[in-house]
């Protein structure tokens, strides 16, 4: 089943990298009871291309794939200060990069 993407075409987005600090080689956590996380924020316009695949593009031209398993974690802006001005946010899981 494929997810609707147009209605985020040339919206201001930004992609809010999520890394589990305390993890193994697996992506799971080793310390439940106070799990660490680190994040990073990238802000740019949403290109959907053929309305399967979403890309965030930044004024300096970079670009970042959005993954097809982080499509349910699209929101509108919630006020939130990291957000600033974008209208919707997307959050990525990642793991094994520095952020």
């Amino acid at each position: 089943m494929s997810t609707e993407l147009q209605y985020l075409e040339g919206r201001k987005l930004c992609v809010v990298f999520c890394k589990l600090v305390d993890e193994d080689e697996h992506g799971k956590c080793t310390n439940e009871e106070d799990p660490k996380f680190q994040i990073k924020t990238m802000h740019g316009r949403a290109n959907v291309i053929k309305n399967e695949y979403l890309e965030c593009v930044t004024s300096e031209g970079g670009k970042f794939k959005i993954p097809p398993s982080a499509y349910d974690k699209i929101f509108p802006n919630d006020g939130t200060d990291i957000l600033k001005d974008c209208e919707y946010f997307v959050m990525v899981k990642v793991s094994g990069m520095d952020l």
